[in-house]
């Protein structure tokens, strides 16, 4: 199982990336400029205080979901992309994380984010931007990457969701991260199933944890002192 920390892939469980993040275009449309909602890509933008300074914290609930303890071994591949993934997008700072239990969704939400200073959003949004693409592994498995904007909330920002598609003849797995950026803190939100067999459902789409991702950061991401 591959990782996924800031828009990249960590596929696991089932389900489509189809959709949009909290109202946005689809991927394909708000790229090529084909959209008739004016307020999908605007909405993208930031809508907080371009002055505010925020600080990214780890409450043990959050939203109301409690932190937990996923099993080692995935939290050890999570770990491993993570580094990874800060490293392709140039950034340093303060690590923060902590790991949330969904037992609604039979999922586990893995928080990983830094405080700094000096991020460009703009420039952070637009690394994780892609057009959708299509590999095969040669094992079988067909993969589909896309991302798609996201609204990023009341604080501001951007937000940008990545979603890893994996299809063969027995299964369709897929795995989304929304991130969050400001000019002090970058942070990523990934929805994982549970390998015990509570996950109700077989994937997260975009649409799933983009509200998931605004409603933690209300949590997590404070005014800065």
């Amino acid at each position: 199982m591959a990782g996924a920390v800031f828009g990249l892939p960590l596929v696991s469980g089932c389900g489509s990336s189809a959709g949009a993040a909290g109202g946005q275009a689809s991927p394909v449309a708000a790229r090529s400029g084909r959209t008739s909602n004016s307020t999908a890509t605007g909405s993208a933008v930031s809508t907080g205080s371009s002055g505010t300074s925020w600080t990214l914290t780890a409450p043990r609930v959050a939203a109301g979901y409690r932190q937990g303890q996923p099993p080692a071994d995935m939290v050890q591949r999570f770990d491993a992309d993570t580094k990874q993934n800060a490293a392709r997008l140039g950034v340093s700072g303060t690590h923060v994380h902590a790991y949330y239990d969904d037992p609604a969704d039979g999922a586990w939400i893995f928080y990983v984010g830094l405080n700094g200073s000096g991020y460009d959003p703009d420039h952070l949004h637009d690394i994780l931007d892609q057009l959708p693409a299509v590999s095969d592994d040669g094992a079988g498995d067909r993969i589909t990457t896309s991302a798609i904007d996201a609204t990023p909330g009341p604080h501001g920002g951007r937000a940008i969701c990545d979603t890893v598609l994996l299809r063969n003849d027995l299964i369709t797995t897929a795995v989304t991260t929304c991130s969050w950026f400001t000019s002090t803190t970058v942070a990523g939100i990934t929805l994982v199933s549970k390998t015990d067999g509570t996950s109700t459902k077989l994937g997260f789409t975009a649409s799933d944890v983009a509200s998931i991702m605004r409603a933690i950061r209300a949590q997590v991401e404070v005014r800065g002192q």
